[in-house]
């Protein structure tokens, strides 16, 4: 088979599994959810400043949300030593990570989606037009995480603590896509497009820079011991 098809064959995987299960997905949703009533509660009907918080507090659920995702996929993989297996077998190597990196992409985008729809309604953001163009910050920012996160899990995946490990090593790499997430989204909800199209602008550098860098390095971070 070619890389495309492995990566969408093992990328679908993932997605099945995510979809029946909803373990990770639900803990993460319900974790923004509670974040964006307490920011609400917080503040109160301060609607400038709901405005300026919620891209952060949306910035910090998917920082949760890409360690429970991440974690849950690859303890599926790790299971009755299948990833051994599948690390055997696997004509190119590099589909295993890109597999990962499309469907945390893919369940990340769609936490976005919903918990702005959710601020939409508690933080009483107007709904304008121009919030469409937090669609392709979305992507941007689910993508570059996704590259991250992948290729963090496998420098830590056999170490015993390794959800104590992920987000001490997560933060520091994702600290630019987050200051660039939180910018870009900023600029959306106050109207300034021309700055939105500069922040994403970064935000793609840094995808491509993070995504580029887990092709290179995955094959021997998560080569089984």
């Amino acid at each position: 088979m070619s890389l495309a098809t492995d990566v969408a064959v093992l990328a679908a995987k993932d997605i099945r599994i995510e979809l029946r299960t909803r373990q990770a997905s639900g803990a993460a949703a319900a974790l923004g959810a509670i974040a964006l009533v307490l920011v609400g509660l917080a503040v109160g009907p301060d609607a400038d400043r709901l405005r300026q918080l919620a891209p952060s507090v949306i910035w910090i659920a998917l920082l949760f949300a890409t360690v429970t995702v991440a974690d849950r996929f690859e303890r599926i993989d790790r299971a009755d030593d299948a990833f051994s297996a599948l690390w055997l077998v696997a004509a190119d190597r590099r589909a295993i990570y890109l597999a990962k990196v499309v469907s945390l992409t893919l369940v990340l985008v769609i936490l976005q989606v919903g918990l702005w729809l959710l601020a939409v309604v508690l933080l009483d953001l107007s709904l304008r037009i121009e919030l469409l163009a937090l669609l392709p910050i979305i992507w941007l920012t689910a993508w570059s995480t996704a590259s991250v996160g992948a290729l963090a899990l496998a420098l830590v995946s056999a170490a015993a603590h390794r959800m104590l490990l992920l987000p001490v090593l997560l933060l520091p790499l994702l600290v630019p896509t987050l200051v660039a997430g939180v910018g870009a989204s900023v600029a959306v909800l106050e109207g300034r497009l021309a700055d939105a199209v500069g922040w994403a602008t970064i935000l793609t550098i840094e995808a491509a820079l993070f995504c580029g860098l887990g092709i290179l390095l995955y094959e021997a971070a998560a080569a089984p011991e």
